[in-house]
């Protein structure tokens, strides 16, 4: 008898909750009796009884992540292409310092809601959003108490 490889049945029998596991080819051929399709799952079906018979269906594809990819780089590659960048460069900074990766991407990301499309040069100095995450409370009140001490003195 050769050997029949795995992956070229278009059926599966799992033994453990005695399924019959089949593709809509199977079933598609199932109904006509002349095809060994509807005489495996006779046989089966004569041998177990008790066997459920269910149509596999296809794997849901995984949505990407629109922000895979946002790396330091490159959120700083976008900052440096506005006219306040050294503003905006160094509000990331201060943001990467108190919380890391994970803070310094949310505040760019509610910086430059956009940042996958053409940044919009008619408005050349973004405006500076504030964030408040319930998160790292600590860290970004320290940071902002910074940025309002450096205001006073400048």
């Amino acid at each position: 008898m050769p050997k029949v490889n795995k992956k070229d049945l278009n059926y599966r029998l799992d033994f453990a909750t005695m399924t019959l596991i089949v593709t809509k080819e199977f079933t598609d051929n199932a109904y006509d009796p002349g095809t060994e399709e509807y005489k495996t799952l006779c046989r089966l079906q004569n041998d177990f009884p008790k066997l459920n018979v269910v149509r596999k269906t296809h794997r849901a594809p995984k949505v990407q992540s629109i922000n895979k990819g946002l790396t330091y780089e490159r959120m700083e590659r976008y900052i440096s292409l506005y006219d306040n960048k050294e503003e905006l460069l160094e509000r990331f900074w201060k943001m990467r310092e108190a919380g890391g990766f994970v803070f310094a991407r949310k505040w760019f990301l509610k910086q430059f809601p956009n940042f996958k499309e053409v940044p919009d040069f008619t408005q050349l100095s973004p405006r500076i959003v504030s964030i408040d995450f319930n998160e790292n409370k600590e860290k970004v009140k320290e940071t902002s108490d910074v940025l309002v001490e450096e205001k006073k003195n400048a």
